[in-house]
């Protein structure tokens, strides 16, 4: 058998997957590539040129989109020049050239101008000019540039009186209503000047000076002046995707501080467009989208994206982040892994082993339609655990809501033994098991002890293999991809649906086999006197190896667990002492006594929904248990 590239074509790059609604699209590369539903339907031999042919096949996104981070606007050019401006210092001004405004025009920084020499500052009592020092006008000056332009503009109407003038030159339209009367201060105390001392010691023109005087709606004590609070566009903004409901970013295996829109939303336009919609309808300002972006992008809201995202260690090369040497070894480890994946898929496909490869789909939601009732409103989670046999293609698929279960170990751990426990029972052989390296889902004691105690009971060897980090794509991905394209379009009232329309997507060579649990198919797999093992960690001390290091798990019929770090490396006993097999229980008992109950917000969300939903729907969320 040819080797297969599991590299990615630069050539191949896509943000998103379009579907060719006429069924005509084929693809036949085993990374990235659109699936054809008539070739789904129909089961082909492997050959040489398809050698990772399956019935679906999986889509895989290879590139993130990087973040546009929000920019550092003290380091902007106009910025700089602005400051530069305000505090009296060089700076490159606009200048029309044309019909545009051009900045290249560099202006002089501000300097102190002479004093005042006419005769009647230096000979009258008036005036204070004659009696200022270089030194006490140079302090003037520093400190006066060193305020910004709303100071400097309250310093100068409070360095101004203004008074009546005493005699009328002009009898009507006169432009001179008032006196004014200009003042610095010296040693804490006003000192009468004239208008030229005024001017050259602060550095400043006479129009600035007037300008400032005559803009009187700026100058009003502030008790006077009545303040009208408004919410900028941007703040609305805010509210509107505050009153969204999100989803848990563990839903989609990402940072635990962004949180995502629900799928009823697909796109960043539509999101927009809904916006838009809604503030009208209100008689709101709208904000522009280059705003709306950056709040959604300042609130760590993301778009829930049901696509694998790119490597973060290859985006972090691609940017020079990540150095040569631990790029190496990242793409042996992804290639050790798939080779691995590989050979035991050929293993199965002749009967030698049981292969498989499991993943949880992304969340849903019910009900799941397009109506504007929707939006503001939280909805049932629902969720499907999935099973991909590389022997015989089969699939199995556990869908079930939030009510039956919550997402944690001994959820995955009760799925892991009822779909092993009947597939030993028609052919009992070595078992391994594929899937991505998520500790709370995958990798940790609860599921180790629940498969070893499946390995001791029938007498079989079975293997857990993690996938590198980043590049998880499985064939079990491929399933969750044909059920969404299936979901497209459709409208979900009841959670049974999702199962319903998993049994229609695929036909050949056999449908998709589909059980509904409830909550008394949950076991406590996680009870202290069930563990074998207390930890799986290989290491003890600080610094020693973790378990997101552990490469390959071993359960062995003879109650231990083997490990290796490496898939180049050989299996070595986890260095922990088991329990005694004697002093353990064998039979689980049912982790819940009853459904569990929904958020009374939530209930009230579903039932405020029953408007769009067909009536003899309605008795399935009238039962909702809540708190």
């Amino acid at each position: 058998m040819q080797n297969v590239d599991y590299n990615i074509p630069t050539s191949i790059k896509s943000n998103d997957v379009t579907e060719n609604h006429n069924n005509d699209i084929d693809f036949t590369s085993y990374d990235n590539f659109f699936v054809n539903l008539s070739d789904i339907t129909n089961l082909k031999s492997l050959s040489p040129e398809c050698t990772e042919w399956f019935p679906e096949r999986e889509i895989e996104e290879n590139e993130k989109n990087i973040k546009k981070r929000k920019g550092d606007q003290n380091n902007w050019k106009r910025m700089k020049n602005k400051k530069q401006r305000m505090m009296g210092k060089e700076y490159i001004g606009f200048k029309k050239e044309g019909t545009k405004f051009v900045q290249n025009d560099p202006k002089p920084a501000r300097i102190m101008g002479p004093i005042c020499m006419s005769t009647k500052c230096f000979s009258g009592k008036a005036m204070y000019c004659s009696k200022l020092t270089e030194k006490v006008r140079s302090e003037i000056f520093n400190n006066y540039w060193k305020m910004t332009w709303q100071e400097k503009k309250m310093y100068v109407y409070s360095m101004v009186d203004k008074k009546p003038t005493s005699r009328k030159t002009k009898a009507l339209n006169s432009r001179r209503r008032d006196t004014k009367i200009y003042y610095l201060k010296v040693n804490d105390k006003k000192e009468r000047v004239c208008l030229k001392t005024f001017l050259e010691t602060l550095g400043i023109k006479e129009w600035t000076v007037r300008y400032w005087l005559g803009d009187e709606t700026n100058i009003k004590e502030p008790e006077k002046t009545e303040v009208i609070q408004k919410i900028s566009k941007k703040e609305l903004a805010k509210n509107y995707l505050t009153a969204l409901p999100k989803l848990p970013s563990h839903y989609c295996r990402q940072s635990t501080s962004k949180l995502y829109l629900e799928p009823i939303i697909q796109s960043k336009s539509q999101l927009y467009r809904l916006y838009v919609d809604y503030s009208v309808s209100g008689n709101k300002p709208v904000a522009s989208r280059k705003v709306f972006e950056s709040v959604l992008f300042e609130e760590n809201i993301g778009l829930f994206q049901p696509k694998k995202d790119a490597c973060d260690q290859c985006c972090a090369y691609k940017i020079g982040n990540l150095s040569d040497e631990q790029y190496a070894k990242h793409i042996e480890r992804k290639n050790l892994a798939r080779a691995e994946k590989q050979s035991d898929k050929e293993l199965a496909q002749k009967g030698i082993i049981h292969a498989l490869t499991a993943d949880l789909q992304a969340v849903k939601l019910c009900p799941f339609l397009n109506a504007s009732a929707l939006y503001f409103k939280t909805k049932l989670a629902v969720h499907n655990f999935s099973v991909y046999n590389l022997g015989n293609n089969g699939v199995t698929c556990y869908w079930f809501d939030e009510t039956a279960c919550d997402l944690k170990a001994t959820t995955y751990a009760s799925f892991f033994v009822d779909y092993v426990t009947k597939l030993l029972e028609n052919n009992c052989k070595d078992v391994v098991i594929f899937t991505d390296g998520c500790t709370a889902q995958n990798r940790n004691n609860v599921v180790s002890n629940a498969l070893l105690h499946l390995a001791m009971a029938r007498n079989v060897v079975i293997t857990q293999k993690y996938l590198e980090k980043g590049h998880t794509q499985m064939e079990v991905d491929s399933v969750h991809s044909v059920i969404d394209r299936k979901l497209k379009n459709r409208e979900i009232f009841l959670p049974s649906q999702y199962a319903t329309i998993t049994k229609e997507a695929r036909k050949v060579p056999s449908p998709y086999e589909v059980i509904t649990p409830d909550y008394t198919f949950f076991k406590d797999f996680g009870l202290a006197d069930y563990r074998i093992y207390e930890s799986i960690r290989p290491g003890r001390g600080t610094g020693d190896h973790c378990v997101i290091d552990i490469k390959a798990l071993r359960y062995n019929p003879n109650g231990t667990i083997d490990y290796k770090l490496h898939f180049s490396d050989d299996f070595v006993p986890l260095p922990r002492r088991p329990r005694k097999i004697t002093s353990l229980i064998n039979s689980m008992p049912s982790i819940y006594k009853s459904r569990q109950p929904i958020t009374k917000t939530k209930y009230d969300h579903l039932q405020e929904l029953k408007n769009v939903i067909p009536q003899d729907c309605h008795a399935f969320y009238d039962n909702l248990p809540f708190k």
